[in-house]
């Protein structure tokens, strides 16, 4: 999976906050358990937050949906066998979540299985549990059940 990074110009504003250039505030203690800087007000400072960006419904490894959400992922798999598509659910562990994996083992099912579950417009137009508010229902997912 690959690796990003995200470089944000910010000024040491007041002690201990830091102001972005889009006018966001950050808590120098929310960082880092470090004692603030001794910088004069005004001072540059640059950050970097690197991430690994997960890509769990392109098709890499096989993979072509993920969600929280048992029920989601069952009626996924149903729905893909009613196209004749094979898969299997795996679990993952992220940071003390579940996620179960959409797995298509054969390599020439994963674009019509990506454009069935979000891609095409005929399909279920799914958009990843990570859209939504963490805890709550995926929507896609509830609209396609109400369009049933």
């Amino acid at each position: 999976m690959p690796r990003k990074s995200l470089h944000i110009k910010a000024i040491y504003y007041d002690r201990g906050i830091i102001a972005t250039k889009e006018g966001k505030l950050l808590e120098w203690a929310s960082l880092t358990t470090h004692t603030d800087p001794k910088l004069p007000f005004g001072a540059l400072i640059e950050l970097q937050l690197d991430y690994e960006e997960l890509s769990l419904y392109q098709g890499e490894q096989g993979i072509v949906w993920a969600t929280y959400d048992r029920e989601q992922a069952e009626t996924i798999q149903s729905a893909l066998l009613v196209q004749k598509i094979f898969s299997e659910l795996r679990p993952m562990s992220l940071e003390h979540r579940q996620l179960l994996l959409v797995f298509v083992p054969n390599e020439e099912d994963h674009n019509t299985a990506i454009d069935f579950i979000w891609r095409d417009k005929a399909g279920m137009r799914m958009k990843p549990d990570w859209h939504y508010p963490l805890g709550s229902r995926n929507r896609s997912y509830q609209k396609w059940l109400d369009a049933q």
